[in-house]
């Protein structure tokens, strides 16, 4: 018996609890990114954005297996959608490169707007309106902190963004408790 469109969604959102995981390992690094700003020298906190973003996905398949969430759902198709819309975020990596050789203090800004958009997607694939809340603060707050507060960027960028991931993660939660699947 082939399945629906439908039933795949909500298998995926059962399995996955909308991959809330991911960003509470966000809300961590963001978090982390904001302190580093006091205590190390901005070099090192520019080259340790780049690089450090790599560290989400592990720290949130780290925190999804010790809250016994599955985000590694290969045998649903939009689960392999699922990965297939967040990968592309690898091909950043050049970008934020070019900008810290040019114009280090746009990598908040840079870094924000890309990585805020990959959400976007998710919203259909989850079914989830927590995700467009997430797409539109985090692309906004990177968009009018990084852009227009540049001098204070490398603090309020990330701050706003664990604040943004941190709602999200609420409203996810909602999300699973008034329409369990």
């Amino acid at each position: 018996m082939s399945k629906t469109l439908v039933n795949l969604q909500n298998e995926l959102i059962a399995e996955t609890k909308k991959g809330f995981p991911i960003l509470l390992s966000g809300v961590l690094v963001f978090l982390i990114f904001t302190l580093m700003y006091f205590v190390l020298p901005i070099e090192a906190v520019r080259l340790i954005w780049i690089f450090g973003l790599g560290a989400i996905f592990p720290i949130g398949m780290f925190i999804s297996k010790i809250l016994g969430v599955s985000l590694n759902s290969t045998d649903n198709p939009l689960g392999i959608l699922g990965g297939i819309v967040a990968a592309p975020q690898a091909f950043y990596i050049p970008v934020f490169i070019i900008v810290y050789m040019k114009i280090p203090e746009y990598l908040p800004f840079t870094i924000g707007l890309l990585a805020g958009s990959h959400f976007l997607p998710y919203i259909w694939i989850y079914k989830s309106k927590a995700y467009l809340f997430v797409t539109l603060g985090t692309c906004f707050s990177a968009l009018i902190l990084g852009g227009f507060f540049v001098e204070y960027a490398f603090t309020l960028v990330p701050l706003a963004i664990s604040i943004v991931y941190g709602i999200g993660v609420a409203l996810i939660q909602r999300e699973l408790k008034a329409k369990p699947v």
